[in-house]
This record gives C-alpha cells, sequence and structure tokens, in this order.
C-alpha cells in the first residue's frame, strides 16, 4: 500500500520473492525498497512470511506480527511443520509450473512489532488488527475502516474462479468465529493473498458460504495436506 510518506508490505511472499520485490519497487512504481516502512506477516506459511527475514536484513524494514507468531514453528515439533510446510509450497510451486527457487527460510522472525486483535498499525494508523484464526492460531486480517477495505491473508483463497478454504483449516470452530467477525465488519473491498481484489457489496454471504464449507466433507487433497500440518506445538497446545 503507497503513502507519500512510505509503503505497508502487505506480506512478504516467500523468500525467493525479495528480489521481485525488489525489482517492483524500482523498476514499477519508482521507489527504493528502503520506502517500505513496515511489513506486515499475517501468517509463518512460506508464502506470507518467508521473505520478511531477508527483507529486514536487506533493507531494514521492520516485522510486524501477532503476538505468538513465533510459536508455531518453535521446537522439534515446530522445525518439523517448517519442513514439511516448505515441501508442501515446492509442490505448488510445481503443480504451477515454476522454476524451483529457495524456499527455505529462518522458522523464527522474532518480529519488531507484536499485535493483539484490535490494535492499530504503527506509522499507519489508518489500519487495524484483527486476529482470525482458523488455518493457524496466529493469523491476522487487516482493516482499513475508512475504506471499507480488507486484507484477508489466506482466510479465502479464489482458486479457478472459486472461492474455497484455505488449506489446511487446523481451527475449524475458531474459522467459524473468525468469519463471524470479518462478516461483521460489511467491507466493500476484499484483498486476498491468492485471488487478487474481490469487490462486493455482500461480503457477508460470502464468509456465510465459507462457514458452510466448514462442514462439508474433506477432499482427498484437505486429508493429505491435513495428515501433514499437525506437527507444530501450537495445535498440541490447542489439545487437537
Amino acid at each position: 500500500m503507497e503513502y507519500d510518506d512510505g509503503m505497508l508490505l502487505l506480506d512478504s511472499g516467500c523468500v525467493n520473492d525479495v528480489k521481485r520485490i525488489d525489482d517492483y519497487c524500482k523498476q514499477f512504481i519508482n521507489r527504493p525498497p528502503s520506502d517500505i516502512k513496515l511489513a506486515i506477516v499475517s501468517h509463518m506459511h512460506p508464502d506470507h512470511a518467508g521473505g520478511a527475514a531477508a527483507l529486514r536484513s536487506k533493507y531494514g524494514i521492520p516485522i510486524a506480527a501477532y503476538k505468538d507468531v513465533d510459536r508455531w514453528y518453535s521446537g522439534l515439533g515446530g522445525s518439523l511443520q517448517h519442513k514439511l510446510d516448505c515441501y508442501m509450497a515446492l509442490g505448488v510451486a510445481r503443480a504451477n509450473k515454476r522454476n524451483r527457487e529457495r524456499i527455505l527460510f529462518k522458522p523464527i522472525i522474532h518480529p519488531d512489532y507484536l499485535f493483539d486483535d484490535l490494535q492499530v498499525l504503527p506509522f499507519f494508523n489508518d489500519w487495524a488488527v484483527l486476529h482470525t484464526p482458523g488455518h493457524t492460531q496466529h493469523d491476522i486480517v487487516l482493516y482499513h475502516q475508512q475504506e471499507a477495505l480488507l486484507y484477508i491473508g489466506d482466510i479465502i483463497c479464489a482458486v479457478k474462479g472459486k472461492m474455497l478454504l484455505p488449506l489446511p483449516v487446523m481451527f475449524p470452530a475458531q474459522m467459524e468465529n473468525s468469519y463471524n467477525k470479518l462478516a461483521s465488519l460489511n467491507p466493500t473491498t476484499i484483498l486476498m493473498a491468492h485471488g487478487g481484489v474481490n469487490q462486493t457489496e455482500n461480503a457477508s454471504s460470502l464468509f456465510l458460504s465459507m462457514k458452510e464449507q466448514l462442514s462439508q466433507p474433506p477432499n482427498s487433497l484437505m486429508r493429505r495436506v491435513y495428515r501433514l500440518s499437525g506437527f507444530s506445538p501450537e495445535i498440541k497446545r490447542q489439545g487437537m
């Protein structure tokens, strides 16, 4: 998000996306990457958190995330989950016929700013943080009330024209609560990490349809991803 006095980065992509962020800033918007004042990490999966530490190291860009974010990949279970998530990210890249690139990143990112629910962003106080667990325990969404705009990370994924649940949904009851929370805001613009921009006059019906998907039987892909996603200590801490 561009402002005259700086930029807000909504997730950092994979570690191999740092060069793409660099090129985009310099070639398309004619600004140095150091103009990014804050890099948000919506959750710790490789395609959202992978580039954060590298951007901070290269340009001094501070990282902001939910307060418990570094628990996700902590310990032996977290280390295993980190490697499995990177393996799955490589599989997605392969399925999309992308070149093989570096995917491993630091599993503990030590954010410069830690958020709780409903806090506002430093440097960008027109944005609020909403804690929306379900996909992981630490997912956050960003809300711009004046513009009725949400950045939802992986809360909904658009795939071949269909609105789908993220893979996996580790905490379905909490995900249902998160969808209720977002529906109550009635946004008119939804920015998705996977699916671009969705302009809507009835966001509540969209989030309701996602809730309905939670009750549907999982397909084979969902079951496979779920089996590979249960090793974070945060999952065990929730009694699952």
